[in-house]
């Protein structure tokens, strides 16, 4: 054990010992709940005071519950209307009656920046994901695992299969020429700063910010598509926000003032889910992968002193080894949360720190790779050798801080008045050794590279809202926010190589080479809402926001971006309508022109121009209109949405004459995109008897989406075979395309036959997305789930295969072709059959630009509940006692050939100026296949 991780365990420890407190006495209550018209008692009921004390009824439907008289009791149960009680009524009654026909106003989501809200009061669809939940059933081990195919018109993927790599985001149309296509990520306020870090790699493999967010701590996330509901948080909300919520409370059941917690232990490995099939050689590939081990530790402990006055602890501790030789992901993190609430004062603080140890092998996108070394050839390690590769080693260390304190009161005249201050700072060193003696191209004397990273973010927010009885059933709030944030990023890199000997000293190099850079984006935003409510039924918002930032034009005062919702709820029926404004912010670079020195002279330093900026240019800005209606029924929720994006202002690089002494390109907003697209979901209870403990749930989710290129200036973009095509769809795939095989004279083949036209070939986008699932109880306590993704219509260029058909000898189909035509006579007919065939093979970038659609069972967990004999065994020590066995990515099916049809090559690069690529397959490492097996305990 290390002494970083024995000081992390004693600090454990130490805040373990300040938190054991003496309870506060409370009277205990046992009663049971049932349905309202049969009688019949209800397991799983949901009874919450006021406080926060909480239980659950077990399989009779009974429950023991600790409240104080004056205080008061939410009992909620799904497919049944919510009743908040007062205690005195359970003291005094021992059974509950719950009515069927729960509504939409039982769950609250982030309608806004400024507000949380009744779904039911919200004119655009923001879904909700109870991550807790989901984390409970076995469903994921990253954020995309619990989001894809869950919410409507969000795709998210992991774009390389090793362990610690970003997401890739489509959200909703992709109706945009922007590379930066995340979504702004909000943690309990703060503003998440979810950048990705390759600095001693390529682009391609970059360590996630995401994966410094233990999945356990989160509650639930809110997920808001597009600036129909993100206009209230301005100019970088084009792409949607996702608003994590942290758990403030431990998963078993709080106990009165006493301290309660919860243990969860995971074991489990990722193996390699597809084996290569379409080489010569597939053995040296398949034998690279390796079984990586997967150990976490998560525990919690809650403490309540006094009602509205409560504590929360965490740990987390996550060692995950992936399927490449040496892909490692391991990280510590604690949190530590205050909450109080007295009277009209109300205060929220959390602390979170993160150390993290990302091993990251270079294994795609250059000759020494290992994947590239593995394919090309079938004998592998042409380029470099397997000793000198598997001697290299490539490390991010991480130090992340995020903080949070939010404080409101009351203030005469009803007036509420809130501020909050988030800070998010992450200091990631990152290094890469190539030791002495290794042969690395003509370099056997060793390399070093070392870099420095600071990323933070500071947000400071302030609101204040109020009430007003305006008569006749009318009420309006209208609430007035500032939010500042500032993000700062601060970067050093020390190249070094040839040592003289076995000393890796930075100082002891001959060749160094240094560089530095850093970015600043200041941002101010002011938002005006007036929300406004009939009768509990019809809901209007109206809203406005105003954003000034540094990278926008200097004479570009400020950008408005309005916003205006309208709900109607008619018993079971919710129809909404709602229109938004929003945007992307230039690039770093786009607004301000930069010289650079090219050397001296007498009269000094010698600057010529670098690039130019615009001081005109705007943010790219997405206007949405959404229309949809939600069905609540008994047993049946469908939710259907129809939305258009119309992109205007987005940014196009103008090549500039060099005759007038600049050099690359500038900045203009003359780009426009438009895109539609629907979002079907349904979530149904198809088989149920309560009295059994039986019951089972499904939910279907089909998004369908499309985008157009409307206006490029006249221009074509290319960065081929993607392509910015006014016609097109933005990225699209647009190449010549292959049309047969050509012949010389005597009738030997020479090849593919291009047409002389290019032709759209395909787009990096899915028409048609979605999921299908289920959840199985039998007997109260055995649970069974299932998650199916699904896509059509989105294409990947296999850049990988076209690379070993033009540079190697290793692709199976081509090579059998070329073996089978030298067996034929030129001019018969087998031999031009061969010869069309093989054509199709050749290193034309039509052959290997492919459809990628897939069916693939994404999650499949079964957990049993020993809940009840352990409280029994154990006289109530331990309340809660959870064994869940579960699968990921356990079988795919595509007509993709690669090996995974979800990836990106572009997986650390969002800011990026100018076109860049989409859907590329440059060797990247597939995703696995896991299996893990959770034991929880709650005490």
């Amino acid at each position: 054990m290390t002494k970083r991780t024995t000081q992390f365990y004693l600090l454990t420890l130490l805040f373990l010992l300040c938190t054991a407190t003496t309870a506060l006495a409370q009277r205990r209550v046992e009663g049971r709940v049932v349905d309202n018209e049969t009688g019949e008692t209800l397991p799983g009921v949901n009874l919450v005071t006021r406080n926060g004390t909480y239980a659950v009824t077990d399989e009779k439907g009974t429950y023991n519950l600790s409240i104080t008289r004056g205080d008061s009791v939410t009992v909620s149960y799904v497919g049944y209307e919510p009743q908040t009680l007062p205690a005195f009524y359970l003291i005094d009654h021992h059974e509950i009656r719950l009515k069927t026909g729960a509504e939409l106003r039982e769950v609250v989501v982030t309608a806004s920046i400024a507000s949380a809200r009744n779904a039911k009061a919200v004119g655009s669809k923001i879904d909700k994901v109870d991550v807790e939940r989901l984390m409970d059933q076995g469903t994921g081990s990253n954020l995309a695992d619990i989001i894809d195919g869950r919410i409507g018109g969000v795709q998210m993927f992991q774009s390389n299969g090793k362990v610690g790599m970003p997401i890739r985001f489509n959200m909703r149309s992709g109706a945009t020429l922007s590379m930066d296509r995340d979504p702004i990520i909000y943690v309990d306020g703060v503003r998440y700063n979810n950048s990705h870090t390759s600095d001693i790699n390529t682009s391609q493999d970059a360590m996630s910010s995401l994966n410094d967010l233990p999945l356990e701590d989160i509650a639930s996330i809110d997920v808001i598509k597009g600036p129909a509901a993100a206009a209230s948080y301005g100019a970088e909300a084009a792409n949607g926000v996702i608003v994590i919520t942290t758990k403030r409370r431990s998963s078993a059941a709080a106990d009165g003032g006493n301290l309660t917690g919860t243990v969860k232990f995971t074991q489990g490995v990722n193996t390699l889910a597809r084996r290569y099939t379409q080489f010569v050689n597939n053995d040296d590939i398949n034998n690279f992968f390796v079984n990586g081990n997967i150990t976490r530790l998560y525990a919690n402990l809650s403490k309540r002193f006094s009602p509205g006055n409560q504590l929360y602890f965490s740990l987390d501790e996550n060692h995950t080894a992936g399927i490449i030789p040496g892909n490692r992901d391991v990280r510590h993190a604690l949190m530590a949360a205050y909450d109080v609430t007295q009277d009209k004062f109300g205060m929220n603080v959390s602390l979170r720190y993160i150390n993290g140890s990302l091993s990251l092998p270079q294994t795609a996108q250059g000759k020494n790779d290992a994947i590239w070394n593995l394919m090309r050839t079938q004998k592998p390690w042409g380029y470099v050798s397997e000793r000198t590769w598997r001697a290299q080693s490539w490390t991010y260390d991480n130090d992340r801080v995020i903080g949070q304190a939010r404080l409101s009161y009351l203030l005469p005249g009803a007036v509420k008045v809130e501020t909050l201050l988030g800070m998010d700072v992450n200091f990631i060193r990152g290094e890469y050794l190539l030791p002495y003696g290794y042969l690395l191209n003509t370099n056997d004397k060793g390399a070093r590279n070392v870099s420095n990273r600071r990323n933070s973010t500071l947000n400071w927010d302030i609101k204040a809202n109020r009430r007003f009885d305006l008569g006749g059933g009318w009420q309006t709030t209208l609430t007035l926010l500032s939010q500042i944030v500032r993000r700062y990023e601060t970067v050093n890199t020390v190249s070094t190589s040839v040592f003289s000997g076995n000393v890796t000293q930075l100082s002891a190099a001959s060749e160094k080479q240094v560089s530095e850079s850093d970015f600043e984006q200041r941002t101010w935003g002011l938002y005006g809402e007036a929300f406004f409510n009939y009768r509990n039924t019809l809901f209007i918002n109206a809203g406005l926001r105003r954003d000034a930032s540094n990278l926008i034009g200097a004479n570009v005062a400020s950008i408005y971006y309005p916003s205006l919702s309208v709900s109607y709820n008619q018993q079971a029926f919710k129809w909404r309508a709602a229109y938004g404004e929003s945007g992307r912010l230039p690039y770093p670079t786009d607004a301000h022109t930069a010289y650079a020195l090219t050397g001296s002279s007498a009269y000094g330093p010698l600057v010529a121009p670098s690039t130019q900026g615009n001081p005109n240019i705007r943010p790219e800005r997405m206007r949405e209109i959404e229309l949809g209606t939600d069905v609540n029924l008994k047993r049946h929720r469908i939710g259907l949405s129809l939305y258009g994006q119309f992109t205007s202002d987005a940014i196009i690089y103008v090549p500039l004459r060099s005759s007038l002494g600049w050099l690359g390109s500038r900045p203009e907003n003359i780009g426009s995109v438009r895109g539609y697209g629907f979002e079907l979901n349904w979530n149904g209870t198809v088989w149920e008897n309560r009295s059994a403990g039986n019951a089972l749930d499904l939910f279907v989710s089909v998004n369908g989406q499309t985008n157009e290129v409307t206006n490029t200036g006249g221009r074509t973009i290319e960065n081929l075979p993607n392509v910015i095509k006014e016609g097109q769809p933005a990225y699209a795939f647009y190449y010549k395309k292959v049309e047969g095989a050509r012949y010389d004279a005597k009738g030997v083949y020479k090849g593919a036959q291009e047409s002389k036209e290019y032709e759209y070939l395909g787009k990096p986008f899915p028409t048609v997305n979605g999921a299908v699932g289920f959840e199985l109880k039998l007997f109260h306590n055995l649970t069974l789930n299932a998650r199916v993704n699904y896509a059509a219509g989105a294409s990947v260029y296999n850049q990988s295969f076209y690379n070993v058909a033009g540079l190697g000898d290793n692709l199976k189909k081509r090579e059998d072709l070329k073996a089978a035509l030298a067996k034929e006579t030129p001019g018969t007919d087998a031999y031009r059959a061969t010869a069309e065939q093989l054509a199709h093979t050749e290193r034309n970038r039509d052959n290997y630009i492919e459809k990628a659609d897939f069916i693939r069972l994404s999650s499949l967990s079964v957990g049993y509940d020993f809940s009840s004999p352990v409280r029994r065994a154990t006289n109530n020590v331990f309340k809660a006692c959870r064994l869940m066995l579960s699968a990921q990515n356990l079988i795919l099916i595509t007509n993709y050939s690669g090996a995974e049809p979800q990836i990106e090559a572009n997986g650390g690069t969002r800011q990026t100026r100018g076109i860049g690529s989409l859907s590329r397959d440059i060797t990247n490492a597939p995703a696995p296949r896991s299996f893990t097996a959770s034991l929880t305990i709650g005490f």
